[in-house]
């Protein structure tokens, strides 16, 4: 039995309800330290529905009522809240026989972070890492020194007590350079033992709808009762290996140091870290540079070095199975983080002599995409994205200070 989806549009600020409203082609995803993204095409068959939909989506220009970027909307399974989305842009249309459809594209509450700017000094020093991102997220929702501009609190709580990590930070955001507080967020956890994040949506027991931010060493729990296989409720797998952009040494460039604009001045840089793991096994030199602009502290820049040495070297594996969801799944969007058992038998990975499978693997969900129904078959399905384990043995990376 397929489970049902109901999708309910609010407005944003205040979560007031608009309209419960019934969807097509239906695509979300959630993803940890990062916004998720939500498609669908609203069908509009009968003016009715029209003016139903002009709630969601202002017929005419100068309707600040509602409309994208102060619209969200609740994704709704089997009663459960599985995912909250910025409706960002709204394409009312009509084809050649005059049906008319809007396409509606979104993210989920994280993407909301990108779009405020940190446009007040803040200097952490020694400060644990995931006070650092819950602060930064407190911040988000105020205005400081600006009376009577509203608009700033969403209605983001955290959960209590406040986890600590041990791992003490020093960080300083400045307004003069305009960064959003999701880029801040984001290079936070671009660093060794860095935290995860992200805002998780559910019903509390009275039934309001809850917006948490949570921030953790990571995310998930350790063991784990999802396992899917195939043959079973594995539909499709895929083990992309890609070097496009690969490396094997890297550096991390920030900005001048040098407060007098009109003296020459050049970006600090980062000590060279190499994967000689990698080089050693016969890997050729390849090298890559990030920019983190505004940072001029060169314990940071190198902790960002050392991060894309021991995650991005070589070649990036990114694992991918598409499941059935049965309709009561231990698995949801909110428990990305978690670890699922996976069981693999086909012509790629052929059984043992015994029968027992080659390819049996117990790894971390950093990602899912779930489409409700599938046109071909009705049938709805979740695309799993794991993490390879990349834990670097010990002497596996080498740092090398600038000549």
């Amino acid at each position: 039995m397929t489970a049902r989806y109901r999708y309910v549009f609010a407005d944003l600020v205040s979560d007031r309800t608009i309209d419960e409203l019934d969807l097509a082609d239906v695509k979300f995803d959630r993803r940890i330290c990062q916004a998720g993204a939500f498609s669908a095409t609203l069908p509009v068959p009968n003016r009715a529905m029209a003016d139903r939909a002009a709630r969601v989506v202002p017929r005419l220009d100068g309707d600040l009522s509602t409309g994208p970027g102060r619209t969200v909307m609740h994704v709704y399974r089997a009663g459960a809240l599985w995912g909250s989305y910025i409706i960002w842009s709204a394409t009312p249309e009509s084809d050649d026989r005059g049906r008319v459809s809007i396409g509606l594209r979104g993210a989920s509450l994280e993407s909301w972070l990108w779009h405020r700017e940190i446009r007040t000094d803040i200097t952490y020093d020694q400060t644990d890492q995931l006070e650092i991102a819950r602060s930064l997220v407190f911040f988000a929702q105020e205005i400081p020194g600006q009376a009577g501009v509203s608009g700033a609190d969403i209605g983001i709580t955290f959960p209590l007590p406040p986890p600590e990590s041990g791992i003490l930070r020093d960080r300083e955001y400045k307004a003069s350079e305009a960064e959003t507080y999701g880029k801040r967020l984001e290079q936070l956890s671009e660093v060794i033992d860095g935290p995860e994040w992200a805002i998780r949506t559910y019903t509390d027991a009275s039934g309001e709808r809850v917006r948490e931010f949570v921030a953790e060493q990571q995310l998930g729990q350790g063991s784990t009762d999802h396992v899917f296989s195939q043959p079973g409720n594995i539909i499709a797998w895929s083990y992309p290996a890609d070097a496009t952009d690969a490396a094997t040494s890297w550096q991390a460039r920030g900005d001048t140091p040098n407060d007098d604009v009109a003296a020459d001045s050049e970006p600090l840089l980062s000590d060279f870290w190499y994967s000689t793991r990698h080089l050693d096994s016969g890997w050729p030199l390849l090298e890559r540079t990030e920019d983190y602009q505004s940072v001029t502290d060169i314990g940071t820049l190198n902790g960002y070095a050392r991060w894309w040495a021991s995650r991005r070297s070589g070649m990036v594996r990114i694992p991918q199975v598409t499941v059935r969801l049965d309709e009561h799944t231990s698995f949801s969007p909110n428990r990305i983080g978690d670890y699922a058992r996976l069981t693999l038998v086909n012509h790629w990975f052929p059984p043992l002599p015994d029968g027992s499978p080659t390819f049996r693997r117990t790894w971390r969900v950093i990602g899912v995409e779930v489409t409700p129904t599938s046109r071909a078959d009705g049938q709805e399905r979740a695309k799993l994205i794991f993490e390879e384990p990349t834990d670097q043995p010990a002497g596996s990376l080498t740092g090398v200070t600038r000549a």
